[in-house]
């Protein structure tokens, strides 16, 4: 299962990997990543539908999780439960179907947090995994560009990348978008930034 980052655009970071970390002194399993994304619209990574959304507690998800304070629960037909943790709003109810880029809140830091981010797990039989995989990026600290799967592959919104890093203004963007091959031109921009 391909999974796209739960952000609409731009760039996201990873700000905590999947795996032991220590938290004030002490070592525990971090079973998700950690996102924080330059854009802070939280969007569906697939289709599939609402299993929980609303304000995490001991009863409603099974134990530590009501640290996660608003958080949403995206379960797909192969199985896996996707959870997006901290959010500051969410704009989705349970059983509500989603489609890949349906947009389901805002990233926050609701929960136990110490400051905003999108806690990003996959769990399948119960069992948490590392989810950068299904991702398509590295288990590390780290900044990638918000890629969008489409049925003819893979699109990176380059245009938002540029805008963003050079500081353009919508007016030059929607100039700039008029040009024959605008999407040739934002790629080739984006990559003289790096």
């Amino acid at each position: 299962m391909k999974l796209n980052l739960p952000y609409r655009s731009g760039t996201v970071r990873v700000s905590s990997a999947y795996g032991t970390r220590t938290l004030n002194g002490v070592p525990e399993l971090h079973k998700g990543v950690d996102l924080v994304g330059s854009d802070k619209t939280i969007v569906a990574p697939c289709d599939g539908w609402i299993g929980l959304a609303g304000f995490a507690n001991d009863a409603a998800s099974g134990g530590k999780t009501h640290e996660w304070g608003n958080y949403i629960r995206i379960e797909t037909e192969e199985g896996y439960k996707i959870y997006l943790c901290h959010l500051e709003s969410v704009s989705v109810r349970e059983r509500q179907k989603v489609k890949a880029g349906d947009v389901l809140g805002r990233e926050g830091s609701t929960g136990k947090s110490t400051g905003n981010h999108c806690h990003f797990e996959i769990r399948k039989d119960g069992k948490s995994t590392d989810p950068t995989p299904f991702l398509g990026i590295a288990n590390r600290i780290g900044s990638y560009p918000v890629t969008v799967q489409t049925s003819t592959g893979k699109n990176t919104d380059y245009a938002g990348l540029v805008c963003e890093k050079a500081g353009l203004e919508a007016q030059t963007k929607a100039y700039l978008d008029k040009y024959k091959y605008a999407s040739d031109l934002w790629r080739k921009l984006w990559e003289a930034m790096q």
